[in-house]
């Protein structure tokens, strides 16, 4: 588990899909997604550990790799990753347009 998922607040679980490297995040439905605004939400300590078990299951299933929690917040109908090294992530990468992506989204 991560630094940022030790402290209260709401959390999503992430992970890398096998095949594909792509950033996934866990839904409700217990499929991935690349979208973090469909991810599975958290809002107290067991239903974080419910849900990170559940991405640890897939990752036995050999689904996705290293499954853990995150810490996301409400911004309108949406769920943005709390750290900048998330949101990095959930934007696709550490590449020049998604850096720009993100300061643009931060700047509105």
């Amino acid at each position: 588990m991560k630094r940022d998922a030790k402290k209260p607040g709401l959390k999503v679980v992430t992970a890398n899909a096998l095949h594909t490297g792509a950033v996934v995040f866990l839904t409700i439905a217990g499929t991935w997604s690349r979208n973090v605004s469909e991810a599975a939400l958290a809002e107290d300590d067991e239903t974080a550990a419910a849900l990170e078990a559940q991405g640890l299951a897939e990752a036995g299933r050999n689904v996705v790799v290293e499954p853990y929690l995150v810490e996301v917040r409400r911004e309108g109908d949406r769920l943005v990753p709390a750290l900048l090294r998330e949101a990095i992530r959930a934007a696709g990468g550490p590449t020049a347009s998604t850096l720009h992506r993100i300061a643009a989204q931060e700047a509105a």
